[in-house]
Protein backbone atom coordinates (compact mmCIF):
# COMPACT_ATOMS: atom_id res chain seq x y z
CA UNK A 1 0.00 0.00 0.00
CA UNK A 2 1.59 3.67 -1.02
CA UNK A 3 1.59 6.50 1.48
CA UNK A 4 -1.36 8.27 -0.11
CA UNK A 5 -3.39 5.37 0.15
CA UNK A 6 -2.34 4.94 3.84
CA UNK A 7 -3.01 8.38 4.75
CA UNK A 8 -6.23 8.05 3.01
CA UNK A 9 -7.43 5.02 4.90
CA UNK A 10 -6.57 6.66 8.37
CA UNK A 11 -8.88 10.30 7.37
CA UNK A 12 -11.69 7.50 6.09
CA UNK A 13 -11.46 5.81 9.61
CA UNK A 14 -10.51 9.41 12.04
CA UNK A 15 -13.97 10.45 9.86
CA UNK A 16 -16.35 6.95 10.89
CA UNK A 17 -14.82 6.90 14.22
CA UNK A 18 -15.31 10.74 14.81
CA UNK A 19 -18.93 10.10 13.19
CA UNK A 20 -19.42 7.01 15.90
CA UNK A 21 -18.34 9.20 18.78
CA UNK A 22 -20.51 12.18 17.35
CA UNK A 23 -23.78 10.50 16.74
CA UNK A 24 -23.31 6.91 18.96
CA UNK A 25 -24.33 3.55 17.23
CA UNK A 26 -25.71 2.62 13.93
CA UNK A 27 -28.80 1.24 15.15
CA UNK A 28 -29.49 5.24 16.03
CA UNK A 29 -31.62 4.98 13.47
CA UNK A 30 -34.68 2.87 15.05
CA UNK A 31 -34.75 5.74 17.86
CA UNK A 32 -34.63 9.23 15.59
CA UNK A 33 -36.73 11.50 15.53
CA UNK A 34 -37.01 15.55 15.19
CA UNK A 35 -35.92 16.20 18.78
CA UNK A 36 -33.47 13.35 18.64
CA UNK A 37 -31.79 14.88 16.15
CA UNK A 38 -32.23 18.64 17.54
CA UNK A 39 -30.37 16.91 20.48
CA UNK A 40 -27.66 15.68 18.06
CA UNK A 41 -27.08 18.73 16.16
CA UNK A 42 -26.64 20.59 19.32
CA UNK A 43 -24.04 17.89 20.96
CA UNK A 44 -22.23 17.90 18.06
CA UNK A 45 -21.49 21.71 18.00
CA UNK A 46 -18.57 22.99 15.47
CA UNK A 47 -17.39 19.36 14.92
CA UNK A 48 -21.23 18.05 12.79
CA UNK A 49 -20.31 20.94 10.35
CA UNK A 50 -16.70 19.92 10.09
CA UNK A 51 -17.60 16.39 9.27
CA UNK A 52 -20.31 16.85 6.72
CA UNK A 53 -17.49 18.89 5.05
CA UNK A 54 -15.07 16.26 5.20
CA UNK A 55 -17.53 13.52 4.40
CA UNK A 56 -18.38 15.14 0.88
CA UNK A 57 -14.41 16.34 0.03
CA UNK A 58 -13.88 12.48 0.76
CA UNK A 59 -17.17 11.93 -1.23
CA UNK A 60 -15.63 13.88 -4.07
CA UNK A 61 -12.27 12.71 -3.74
CA UNK A 62 -13.72 8.84 -3.55
CA UNK A 63 -16.30 8.45 -6.56
CA UNK A 64 -17.38 5.10 -4.53
CA UNK A 65 -18.52 6.86 -1.83
CA UNK A 66 -22.12 7.91 -2.65
CA UNK A 67 -22.71 11.85 -1.17
CA UNK A 68 -26.44 12.02 -1.83
CA UNK A 69 -27.46 10.34 1.65
CA UNK A 70 -24.63 12.23 3.25
CA UNK A 71 -26.45 15.67 1.96
CA UNK A 72 -29.85 14.21 2.66
CA UNK A 73 -29.17 13.95 6.00
CA UNK A 74 -27.13 17.17 6.50
CA UNK A 75 -30.22 18.91 5.03
CA UNK A 76 -32.28 17.40 7.39
CA UNK A 77 -29.82 18.20 10.83
CA UNK A 78 -29.17 21.65 9.71
CA UNK A 79 -31.68 22.66 7.46
CA UNK A 80 -31.93 23.60 3.24
CA UNK A 81 -29.49 27.34 4.10
CA UNK A 82 -26.55 26.16 6.33
CA UNK A 83 -26.46 22.66 4.78
CA UNK A 84 -25.95 24.18 1.20
CA UNK A 85 -22.86 26.01 2.97
CA UNK A 86 -21.51 23.09 3.90
CA UNK A 87 -21.89 21.09 0.89
CA UNK A 88 -20.86 23.21 -1.66
CA UNK A 89 -17.77 23.55 0.63
CA UNK A 90 -17.27 20.00 0.86
CA UNK A 91 -17.79 19.50 -2.63
CA UNK A 92 -15.34 22.40 -3.58
CA UNK A 93 -12.49 20.90 -1.02
CA UNK A 94 -12.87 17.33 -2.67
CA UNK A 95 -12.46 19.02 -6.44
CA UNK A 96 -9.73 21.32 -5.50
CA UNK A 97 -7.98 17.98 -3.58
CA UNK A 98 -8.96 16.32 -6.71
CA UNK A 99 -7.47 18.71 -9.11
CA UNK A 100 -4.27 19.11 -7.10
CA UNK A 101 -3.24 15.47 -7.31
CA UNK A 102 -4.43 14.33 -10.95
CA UNK A 103 -2.19 17.52 -11.94
CA UNK A 104 0.39 16.16 -9.83
CA UNK A 105 0.18 12.69 -11.84
CA UNK A 106 -0.10 14.36 -15.38
CA UNK A 107 3.25 16.26 -14.72
CA UNK A 108 5.39 13.36 -13.51
CA UNK A 109 3.61 11.39 -16.24
CA UNK A 110 4.83 13.90 -18.58
CA UNK A 111 8.37 14.08 -17.23
CA UNK A 112 8.53 10.20 -17.83
CA UNK A 113 6.77 10.11 -21.03
CA UNK A 114 6.83 13.39 -22.96
CA UNK A 115 9.53 15.25 -22.11
CA UNK A 116 12.86 13.72 -24.23
CA UNK A 117 15.45 11.99 -22.19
Amino acid sequence: MNRRAAIALAALAAILVGAWLLWGSPDLAARFDRKALDRMVAEAGVFGPLLVVGLITLAVVASPIPSAPIAMASGAAYGHLWNTLWVILGAEAGALVAVLTISERLVTWKQVFVTPA
